[in-house]
């Protein structure tokens, strides 16, 4: 310990302790809104990265964006995958697999890849590693946004946690 102070305005007295006393308890806090992290080991602040992915593209398609920003609020952990707009110009070498009646399957390749955690940055980004990502693509013949669609991709996340 220090020393003693005491606030002139309010006559609190004070204890003066050097930085390391605390410097654990300051670890637990957000730097960009100071509550509690939600994952302190990471220091992942999911309300700051719900906000962050908010300001991420957009399709220009209410419902797609509504959507999307719902499956982004189920994120809870700062690893999960970050679901997301993806511009159509962010793939390349896009090959048909198979096609049916209701949609077509392709192979391709995604420019910048998935988004990230940065525990130093404590943003989402893109990495180099994960840049010309190959991924597939399932493709609806139909240039209307139905709810069936809807239903699939719901179906598509219950389907990944069973």
């Amino acid at each position: 310990m220090y020393g003693i102070s005491q606030n002139s305005d309010t006559k609190e007295y004070i204890m003066i302790l050097h930085n390391k006393y605390f410097e654990k308890e300051f670890e637990k806090y957000c730097v960009k809104c100071g509550k509690i992290y939600t994952d302190i080991q990471y220091k992942w602040c999911k309300p700051c990265q719900i906000d962050y992915l908010k300001t991420n593209l957009t399709s220009g398609n209410e419902k797609i964006d509504n959507f999307i920003q719902e499956k982004q609020l189920e994120i809870n952990n700062y690893d999960d995958v970050i679901f997301e707009w993806i511009p159509y110009n962010q793939f390349n070498n896009i090959k048909e697999i198979s096609k049916d009646g209701f949609f077509t399957l392709y192979s391709a390749i995604w420019k910048n890849g998935q988004l990230n955690y940065d525990y130093y940055k404590k943003i989402y980004k893109r990495y180099l590693m994960n840049q010309n990502q190959k991924v597939s693509l399932k493709c609806y013949n139909s240039q209307n946004i139905t709810d069936g669609f809807f239903n699939e991709v719901q179906n598509f996340f219950i389907n990944l946690f069973i």
